[in-house]
């Protein structure tokens, strides 16, 4: 008996809040983005050499989306 052969495709638009997923993450990247620069100039101006947590949240987010 011969095997079937089946092929599925399927379209999905996926939203938060009406604003394509795709833009949701680009906000937060340049949220995260921001938040390191900010971080950045005031250890530099306090001549701090310890880092916060949230720099390594936000390198862990921005490597997660390969940005």
């Amino acid at each position: 008996m011969k095997q079937l052969k089946i092929t599925t495709t399927a379209d999905a638009v996926v939203t938060l809040d009406g604003l394509d997923i795709n833009e949701v993450i680009k906000k937060a990247a340049d949220l995260a983005h921001e938040v390191l620069e900010e971080l950045s100039i005031y250890r530099q101006e306090n001549d701090l050499d310890d880092t916060f947590s949230c720099e390594g949240s936000c390198c862990e987010f921005l490597d997660l989306i390969d940005d």
